[in-house]
This record gives structure tokens, C-alpha cells and sequence, in this order.
């Protein structure tokens, strides 16, 4: 728990929920919102008026992807932003398609998405999109096979391996890596 802040004022609140879904058809959507709200009234420059809660920002976009975590769908709408044309570029996110959640898939998208061809909380939301995409073929595979009555190991070292030293957790000296993946195991050096 985090110790006790000082006295303070909330003015921003932004939430992001990612949802995975596993399809009837064998592929998993991957839904990401982005909502923020002031604590305050705000006026745009137009003279549109947001009260206290109200979405400054409300977008969602759901990627449909297939098991090699290839992007076969993208739809994205804008319900609420600070511009009048922010709802336009919502359909620009239809570039996804084709694109695999990977290596590279951010500098791929700061590169699709950049300046005037995106929206900066679209394109960031990608980032726990890719992530919950992750989360939810690699441990839906397993379940599916489990389903089907089939003995399937927690994790295949096939994709731990990429996570080896990705952060404190899964470094390859930790005792989650020495237990689960002795073979990935690397002792640390002693100074």
C-alpha cells in the first residue's frame, strides 16, 4: 500500500480497460478504452462545455487477431473529444490490419500513426491492447486445449524464452525462472 499522500485536489482522471475475447470462430478480439474526465468544468474552444466527469476523451478500439497474433480486423471509434474532427480519424485505424503483435509493432505504429494521421490516445492505447492480446491467446490456447482434454504444460518455454529478463519477475537469475524454467537459469555472478 502506498503511504498517505499529502493534501491534494483531484483534476484528472483517466481510465484504460482492455478486454480479450475468445471468438466462436477460433480468432480473439482484443477491445481497449480510454476515458478521461476533469474534476472541473471545462469549455473548448468552440464554446462546448464539458461538466465535471464528463469524457474529455471516450475512445475504443477492438483489433480482431488470429493465433499467430496477427491483426485480421481493427475498428475504432472517437465518442468524445476536445476537437470537432477528432471522431474522422477513428477510421484510420483500419491500418492495423496486416500488422502482427510483435517486435517492432510500436515503432511500427509511432510510424503508421504519426502527426495528423493519428490520435495520440488511439495510438497509445495500442500498447495495453498488445499486451492483453498477449495475455489472452497465450493463456486461452492453453485453456482451449485443456478443453479438448489435452495435457498441456502452464507455459511453453517457447514463450517464456522472450520474457527472460524482460523485468525483475522474470530475470534469469530469479527464483520464478530457476523453478519453473531451470533451463533458461542462469545463476548470478558473485561480485
Amino acid at each position: 500500500m502506498l503511504p498517505p499522500p499529502a493534501e491534494r485536489t483531484l483534476f484528472h482522471t483517466r481510465q484504460v480497460v482492455c478486454q480479450g475475447y475468445s471468438r466462436s470462430d477460433g480468432l480473439w478480439d482484443i477491445e481497449g478504452r480510454i476515458v478521461d474526465t476533469k474534476s472541473y468544468e471545462m469549455v473548448f474552444y468552440d464554446n462546448r462545455v464539458r461538466q465535471p466527469g464528463e469524457a474529455l476523451h471516450d475512445m475504443t478500439i477492438r483489433i480482431t487477431i488470429n493465433e499467430s497474433y496477427e491483426i485480421v480486423d481493427a475498428d475504432a471509434i472517437s465518442d468524445a473529444g476536445p476537437f470537432l474532427p477528432c471522431p474522422e480519424v477513428a477510421v484510420m485505424y483500419k491500418k492495423l490490419i496486416g500488422l502482427t503483435i510483435g517486435p517492432g509493432f510500436t515503432r511500427k505504429l509511432k510510424t503508421i500513426f504519426k502527426g495528423r494521421e493519428g490520435c495520440t490516445h488511439m495510438t497509445e492505447l495500442m500498447g495495453p491492447i498488445a499486451t492483453t492480446a498477449y495475455q489472452t491467446v497465450t493463456s486461452g490456447q492453453r485453456k482451449r486445449q485443456r478443453d479438448l482434454g489435452l495435457d498441456v504444460p502452464s507455459t511453453s518455454p517457447i514463450h517464456i524464452a522472450p520474457l527472460i529478463d524482460t523485468c525483475h519477475g522474470w530475470r534469469s537469475d530469479g527464483d520464478a525462472v530457476k523453478v519453473q524454467y531451470p533451463e533458461f537459469y542462469q545463476a548470478a555472478e558473485q561480485d
